[in-house]
């Protein structure tokens, strides 16, 4: 009976240590799920501020390509009225013995290098500066024009068929 006493207090002992253990598992699991649920709402919060900031950035971007374009087509708008003012002032056609260097990059002119007549502006330049052509309403034929008039005409002839 003694033996069995013992026995029996063993296996109490046994039972109340597994208990223990339980309790400290159970324990340290709800120390656990209060972690995950503290990181889930504070992901859900970032989640939902991560959302909010897309959808502005998004507008944002939207206002920028829009104001973009808005200055693309108020720069074409101010260099269609200048070439307005120019062509109601008449473009003045600059007389050879006016200029002595070329109006774009400034080099002299010599015998070697020629003055030659923007046909559009009709200011004077070297060959390197107006060595463009392209067909002007006034003449049946493309003729020579400026790097300036070039990808200002070319920019206006893209902008008006786009």
């Amino acid at each position: 009976m003694e033996k069995e006493l013992v026995s029996e207090k063993k296996e109490n002992q046994n039972l109340k240590q597994d208990l223990q253990k339980e309790k400290d598992i159970s324990c340290s699991l709800q120390s656990e799920l209060q972690h995950l649920t503290q990181f889930k709402s504070d992901f859900d919060k970032l989640h939902l501020e991560y959302k909010k900031l897309h959808i502005r950035c998004d507008e944002q971007e939207q206002a920028l390509q829009e104001m973009g374009l808005h200055l693309s087509q108020s720069k074409l708008k101010m260099e269609d009225i200048k070439e307005v003012n120019k062509a109601l002032k008449g473009n003045i056609w600059l007389k050879d013995d006016e200029a002595t260097e070329c109006k774009q990059c400034n080099k002299e002119f010599s015998i070697a290098r020629r003055k030659h007549h923007c046909r559009n502006c009709g200011d004077i330049f070297c060959n390197t500066c107006s060595s463009n052509e392209l067909s002007l309403p006034s003449y049946p034929k493309p003729v020579r024009v400026c790097d300036t008039c070039h990808n200002l005409l070319l920019q206006r002839c893209s902008s008006n068929s786009s």
